[in-house]
């Protein structure tokens, strides 16, 4: 069997992702990759997990179905993945920031003309930020691996169009000038 992918969505409380993964130590599985977050104030788990050849399918779901039940969870999938499409987007190269008053379509404009200049998005990140009494602020970050040889003042520039059409200010760094000082001083 190949990889499997656990979707977890419920009210936040402590122990949901120990009860999650006790039960996929239980089964023998193993976690490949996972992205856990709280969005709208819900636990929001996505777990890729390679479990054993002889894993009894059934029992695992019926398993996570339980643990489920206890900690509160609305939502428990387990499904099958295929061999991947297309090979990784490779490693993250920027990190965009956009900042802007929330409104409808932020998300799908920004992330349009990344696509239409063949940008990966390998983490995406949004929040909505109310600031006591005037209109919502979006915050949007993303990590992106953009094509090889593409310069960092021509990765700004692909998104000043969207910013001026959406009305946002966009930050683009480097992911590799993002090292901050070592722990020991250094």
């Amino acid at each position: 069997m190949g990889q499997l992918a656990v979707f977890a969505m419920g009210p936040d409380r402590p122990g949901i992702v120990a009860a999650l993964t006790g039960v996929l130590v239980a089964h023998g599985a193993s976690i490949a990759d996972s992205q856990m977050a709280l969005l709208g104030g819900r636990s929001s788990i996505v777990l890729v997990v390679d479990p054993p050849h002889d894993v009894d399918l059934g029992l695992l779901e019926d398993d996570l179905g339980h643990i489920a039940d206890d900690v509160g969870l609305d939502v428990v999938e387990v499904t099958r993945l295929g061999a991947p499409a297309a090979a990784p987007a490779g490693d993250p190269t920027h990190l965009l920031t956009v900042y802007g008053i929330d409104h409808p379509g932020i998300v799908h404009a920004v992330t349009t003309e990344l696509a239409r200049r063949r940008v990966s998005i390998t983490d995406l990140s949004t929040r909505r930020v109310e600031d006591g009494g005037g209109e919502p602020l979006a915050a949007m970050m993303l990590e992106v691996a953009v094509p090889a040889g593409t310069r960092d003042d021509e990765v700004a520039a692909m998104l000043e169009g969207v910013a001026r059409a959406q009305d946002l200010d966009v930050v683009v760094r480097p992911l590799d000038g993002l090292d901050g000082p070592s722990p020991d001083g250094g």
